[in-house]
């Protein structure tokens, strides 16, 4: 299990509230900002195991009186303001902290980003879309995290027994253009892979994978109606 972590969370809105449950659920400690005292006060009454202050994070001095650099992680979701986003993002920059995430409004905005050294940017729209495509398309359930615009990191469970006893290799997983394989969980053991490890029906698969080949990696693994496959195509 995780050591539980602290995150620092800046920007009350709807991606940032179901940021704030993920977290809780997994009962890590959480700190919320805003600039909206109101929207400090509904979450804090929301959810007991979150404390919050409002401020401008904008303001280098607030995140330091607020000692933001002691965090594990800070999250901005500020994005509809990108002027925002970047002041927030050079402040915390200034005060040392490295362990940035930060959501974005579109490539402009992630390009700003990157320039100014923030690697993990998420893009929740383009994450939404394909999340919610695979699970409406084939009622499945899939763990999964951005990495960055284009790749997310993601667990899948074998329930397809097709393709049991299959090797990584002969079901591409070994050096993929398009997705690789990280490790291979059995029964609550972890398997690094390896050309000739054979897979077996239950083992949960964590990928990293281009967002566009989520659907096919995941249609590969799982017990996908047949007859709506073909349907669709």
């Amino acid at each position: 299990m995780a050591r539980r972590k602290s995150f620092a969370i800046i920007g009350l809105n709807n991606f940032g509230r179901s940021i704030i449950e993920t977290l809780i659920a997994r009962k890590q400690h959480i700190m919320v900002f805003d600039i909206d005292q109101t929207k400090v006060n509904n979450m804090i009454a929301s959810y007991d195991q979150v404390d919050g202050v409002a401020l401008d994070a904008t303001v280098k001095t607030n995140l330091i009186e607020q000692g933001l650099d002691e965090y594990d992680t800070v999250i901005i979701t500020i994005a509809s303001n990108i002027e925002a986003s970047i002041l927030t993002i050079i402040g915390l920059q200034d005060l040392g902290i490295t362990n940035i995430i930060a959501k974005v409004k579109d490539i402009r905005h992630a390009r700003i980003l990157k320039a100014l050294g923030v690697n993990n940017i998420i893009q929740p729209d383009t994450m939404a879309g394909s999340i919610t495509a695979t699970k409406a398309m084939f009622d499945i359930d899939i763990e999964m995290q951005t990495v960055d615009e284009n790749y997310a990191s993601l667990i899948i469970q074998v329930t397809d027994p097709s393709i049991e006893g299959q090797t990584l290799s002969e079901l591409r997983f070994i050096n993929n253009k398009d997705y690789n394989i990280v490790y291979v969980k059995r029964k609550g053991r972890v398997i690094l892979p390896g050309d000739v490890e054979t897979i077996k029906l239950d083992d949960e698969l964590l990928f990293i994978a281009k967002i566009s080949a989520i659907n096919d990696l995941t249609i590969k693994l799982q017990k996908i109606d047949q007859e709506y496959e073909k349907d669709g195509k």
